[in-house]
Parts: C-alpha cells; sequence; structure tokens
C-alpha cells in the first residue's frame, strides 16, 4: 500500500496500534523513538496528522508530551485542532450519571478498574479475563436499559458513551477543516471501537487498515504494533 504524504491524511489510534497494551491504561510505554516518529510525520505531511483516541487528550498528552499534536480524545467528545485550540462536547444526561454510578459500584464490589473519562466511563478487566461474560452480563441487565447511551466492547474494556460521538465522526470533523481538507484519509486502528472510523474512511475512498487478529472492514491489515511502526517508518522515505 502506497500513501503520497502530499495528498494525504493521516489518523492514528494509539493503544494497539501505536503501544502495545498494559495492564493499566498509565502502564504503557511510550519510547522516544514513537515520539520523534510522530513529530516527524507530522512535519512530513504538512500537518495533516492526527490522534483519534479513547484516551483524554490530557491522558496523552501525560504519555507523549507532543502537544502540537492534534487530537480527538474520548472518541471524538473531545479536540485539539490544528494551532492549538481545544474544544469538547457538553454532557448533560442524567442517564449517562446513573451508569457512571452503576459501573462504579460494581467495579468496586468486582475489585475492577473504573476509568472516568468525563465524557465516556470505561470498565478495564484486562487482570481480570475471566469476569468478562459477569462483566457483558451486568451491562445488558443494568446498563442497557438506559436511554442515548452506547456501549463500546474494546479489548478488555467496556466503555459507555453518551450517543452522537464515534471515530467516523471525529474523522469527518476533522477532514473539514485544513491542512485535512481535500486530501486522502487514512486510518489505521486495532479495535471494535475503530471500525465506525474505517467505515467512513472507506465511503470517502480513503485508507483503512486494521493492525491484528479479527473481522474488520478495513480494506488493508498489519499484524502488530511493530509492522505499524515500521509502515509509519517508510512513509517518511516517499
Amino acid at each position: 500500500m502506497h500513501l503520497n504524504n502530499k495528498e494525504s491524511a493521516l489518523f492514528l489510534d494509539f493503544d494497539g496500534t501505536l503501544v502495545d497494551f498494559a495492564a493499566t491504561p498509565e502502564g504503557v510505554v511510550v519510547s522516544e523513538a514513537l515520539r520523534g516518529l510522530l513529530e516527524d510525520l507530522w512535519v512530513q505531511f504538512g500537518g495533516a496528522l492526527a490522534l483519534v483516541s479513547g484516551r483524554s487528550i490530557d491522558s496523552l498528552d501525560s504519555l507523549l508530551n507532543l502537544p502540537q499534536l492534534p487530537v480527538a480524545g474520548g472518541h471524538g467528545a473531545e479536540w485539539r485542532w490544528p494551532g492549538g485550540t481545544r474544544s469538547s462536547l457538553e454532557i448533560d444526561s442524567l442517564d449517562f450519571a446513573a451508569a457512571i454510578d452503576k459501573l462504579r459500584a460494581f467495579a468496586d464490589a468486582q475489585g475492577l478498574l473504573m476509568e472516568d473519562k468525563s465524557h465516556s466511563v470505561a470498565l478495564h478487566f484486562r487482570q481480570k479475563p475471566e469476569l468478562e461474560n459477569a462483566i457483558d452480563h451486568f451491562i445488558r441487565e443494568q446498563i442497557s436499559e438506559l436511554q442515548g447511551l452506547r456501549v463500546i466492547y474494546g479489548n478488555c474494556v467496556r466503555e459507555v458513551q453518551p450517543l452522537g460521538v464515534d471515530k467516523g465522526v471525529a474523522v469527518a470533523r476533522f477532514m473539514q477543516e485544513l491542512p485535512y481538507r481535500n486530501r486522502i484519509p487514512c486510518y489505521l486502528g486495532d479495535d471494535t471501537t475503530d471500525e465506525d472510523a474505517f467505515a467512513w474512511v472507506n465511503a470517502n475512498q480513503g485508507v483503512s487498515i486494521k493492525v491484528g487478529d479479527g473481522a474488520s472492514c478495513a480494506t488493508h491489515r498489519l499484524a502488530d504494533t511493530a509492522e505499524v511502526l515500521n509502515f509509519l517508518r517508510s512513509l517518511l522515505r516517499n
């Protein structure tokens, strides 16, 4: 697969795509080589690069320390635009507040890590994978009855978020702005949350790249984060 860095816009998921998963969200390892690679790509693509992550912008900044990079955090609930301006969606949902309370009580009872990202709430079970069925049963019984919410079934995580936010919408919003506008979108991601972005990119004649195994609507595939980094390095030689 070939990308012209003067004609393409590059969108990158973070966990499972640029870095390997860790036992906790704070435990991932970000190398200086990755930081340098992202900086170089941002320059090479004329600024038409953005991270699109389920993490908050603050979480990404604490790990990457690259405040110049545009980011869609919280699956597109918050934004850092080219130039550094930040914006976020206003969430005023009693059902979402109820979901947070229910998930917090369940997490405390089961000894699970619950991450409140303000625009979504995530229940992590990488350290207790045997609880997956119990978690999904709890979500069906207690969360699915609430209105205006979506449940994201990710890799050892279940995330609840108000409707209307997804990574496809995030990519679409970036593509309306310079320097992304009129470029060919390319999106790399590894999880179910990335399928919305893959679908949007496919519908808009872009390049979608799934990282790892599993069914996907993406049109290309890379095996793991190591292959992703090799692929990204190759773009610097275009």
